[in-house]
């Protein structure tokens, strides 16, 4: 029989012991972490060298927040005051200081409300938010003399969703004031030509090279905005597209910030269904019935109804003789025919004989009429001008126009050369932000050889004495008392005028992470926004103008034309022009030796994968 192995008492109250403490720690480590909400709370120090005000660490449970720093939160974080809530993890100080930081973003984004509300939103729940330990630690401290522990760096774990979306609706802002993206001044070197949501908030982060930015912020990334991830859970902040409002008193963003806001354009109406027969075009159809039928009908009556005049041919081939036919056989018409070939013959007879019986009268007869004839050539006069080849002079935009020109002056003079790349494959540059793809006119070689040829005729007439560009082009942000010209200060619509005419330039290099960044990177930024990149003369190079190719068949120009694919480029040389022709003797020399230079240059000197025309 089995015997039953009792328990003793002392063992049963160890026993029972021993889960009470395991009880008790457990509950001990829920409260402390429900304890520790907060990394931070309170300002503790001020950068000496910036001014920056650095915040307290703190592991501790929010905070009520005073009635001022209450009346800023519902102006800037009204998210965070659902509910109620009047307890967070800052105090007046960082409010006040959130604020003014948010005025900095503001003076670029504001132009579009979704977008400055999408990154305002982040900003409030990092300085905040009741829950920061879910999503932030802090990573670095220092300490004051004082005593007092303040952040200098801070992981915080945030969804790519939110950074995409809200790097999407402020990707197109743009800043009226200085003609470039609001990314362009927000986005640190990369610009908005090399910017992405990853480099964006890397910048907004980035101590060393953001002067705005207090402490070091490390935005670690999360695909699955729901997983705990190394017991964080990633920030996720709602988002609104910049298409749509974010409440009944806010609007959308504009369409020039924001091309989802834009008007859709009205669908065409659908083209009418060809007409067919039998699948094919019914007009050739129909016309090759015609005419089968109508060579058919031809025959037909050829065969079936042989004439009068066939039976009478045929007669005489027998040998059979016909006698003349009357007037009333022949008819009067086919009479009157005869009587006249009878008279030309007659008179040209005669004539032919009378002259070919005097040669030497002839000859000089015939040579004093040529000269007779000819000499009016002496008055002729070619008008090459299309404004008097298509204009009347007394037509009213004639008129207009010569009164426009008296007063100011007439539209510039244009000297152009489109150069064409032959035989030159396409360019793929990788780039951080992924493969760009360039037309085959940004090869290196190619365009060193298209700034040789600028130079030279920019330089032309300098070694003979003779008009140089600088005397006749149009300048004009150049001063007309300065005592020494010079070509730089000419409008000269190229490519080159992006790297300053600087063949250096075209071999500068610099790293990007694992990728090199190269003049195609430039290029790229240049063609996007025009006024980073201004010219010589102090302007900027439109692309539209400075290439050529760009666009596919029926294409037009947009925000999107992809300047990179051009397959030509194209040099444009403005010259002054005066109402007063007599004015034109320096241009007019310049412009022939320039067609004289270029006729000589694509006979000999035009490289092998170029292809140019030109005009003046």
């Amino acid at each position: 029989m089995a015997q039953t192995k009792q328990t003793s008492p002392q063992h049963s109250y160890r026993i029972k012991r021993f889960h009470h403490l395991i009880f008790f720690a457990v509950l001990t480590n829920l409260f402390a972490n429900s304890l520790q909400d907060c990394v931070w709370y309170g300002v503790c120090n001020v950068d000496p060298l910036m001014g920056h005000k650095q915040y307290c660490v703190y592991n501790g449970t929010a905070k009520v927040m005073p009635a001022d720093g209450l009346e800023l939160m519902k102006a800037r974080c009204s998210h965070l005051l659902e509910g109620g809530a009047t307890e967070f993890c800052c105090n007046s100080d960082q409010i006040s200081i959130l604020n003014e930081n948010i005025k900095l973003a503001a003076n670029f984004l504001e132009r579009c409300p979704s977008c400055m509300a999408n990154l305002v939103r982040h900003l409030c729940d990092l300085t905040c938010s009741p829950k920061q330990t879910e999503f932030s630690k802090i990573a670095e401290t220092k300490t004051t003399p004082e005593g007092k522990v303040y952040a200098t760096a801070l992981d915080l774990h945030i969804t790519a969703a939110y950074m995409n979306n809200t790097y999407k609706s402020c990707s197109q802002v743009s800043v009226p004031s200085t003609g470039q993206k609001a990314f362009d001044l927000m986005c640190g070197s990369y610009m908005a030509a090399r910017c992405s949501p990853t480099k964006w908030f890397g910048f907004m982060g980035d101590k060393d090279s953001n002067p705005y930015v207090p402490f070091q912020i490390n935005y670690i990334q999360h695909e699955n905005s729901s997983a705990i991830i190394n017991g964080f859970t990633p920030l996720n902040s709602k988002t609104t597209p910049c298409n749509e409002k974010l409440n009944d008193k806010t609007p959308a963003c504009g369409c020039s910030d924001c091309e989802a806001s834009c008007p859709i354009p009205v669908p065409e109406p659908p083209r009418p269904e060809p007409f067919k027969i039998a699948g094919l075009d019914a007009f050739a159809v129909i016309m090759t019935v015609v005419f089968f039928v109508g060579a058919l009908l031809f025959l037909m009556g050829v065969c079936l109804f042989p004439s009068k005049r066939s039976e009478n041919d045929e007669n005489e081939v027998d040998g059979a003789p016909q006698g003349t036919l009357d007037e009333y056989e022949t008819g009067y018409f086919e009479n009157l025919g005869a009587r006249t070939e009878k008279c030309l013959e007659s008179f040209f007879t005669t004539w032919g004989k009378f002259f070919a019986s005097r040669p030497k009268l002839t000859l000089i007869g015939g040579i004093c009429f040529v000269i007779a004839m000819g000499y009016g050539i002496k008055f002729l006069h070619i008008t090459t001008d299309p404004v008097q080849l298509w204009a009347s002079p007394q037509s009213k935009s004639r008129i207009e126009r010569e009164f426009y020109d008296s007063k100011f002056q007439p539209f510039y003079r244009i000297e152009q050369i489109i150069i064409h790349a032959v035989d030159l494959p396409d360019i793929v540059h990788n780039t951080s932000n992924g493969p760009i793809h360039f037309g085959p006119v940004f090869d290196k070689a190619f365009l060193t050889q298209v700034l040789e040829l600028q130079e030279d005729i920019m330089n032309l007439g300098r070694n003979s004495n003779g008009t140089v560009l600088e005397d006749i082009c149009f300048a004009p942000l150049s001063s007309e008392s300065t005592a020494k010209k010079d070509v730089s200060n000419c409008i000269v619509q190229s490519i080159w005028g992006y790297f300053g005419n600087d063949l250096e330039r075209l071999n500068e290099t610099e790293e990007d992470g694992n990728f090199e960044v190269t003049y195609l990177d430039g290029l790229y930024q240049c063609m996007s926004n025009p006024y980073l990149c201004l010219a010589p003369y102090g302007g900027p190079v439109d692309p539209a103008v400075g290439l050529g190719g760009f666009l596919s068949h029926g294409e037009q120009l947009s925000g999107d034309t992809k300047f990179e694919r051009a397959n030509a480029i194209i040099l444009t040389f403005l010259v002054n022009n005066y109402h007063d022709k007599s004015k034109l003797g320096p241009a007019l020399e310049w412009e022939k030796r320039y067609v004289e230079f270029m006729l000589n240059y694509t006979k000999t000197r035009m490289g092998k994968h170029m292809d140019i025309a030109f005009t003046s």
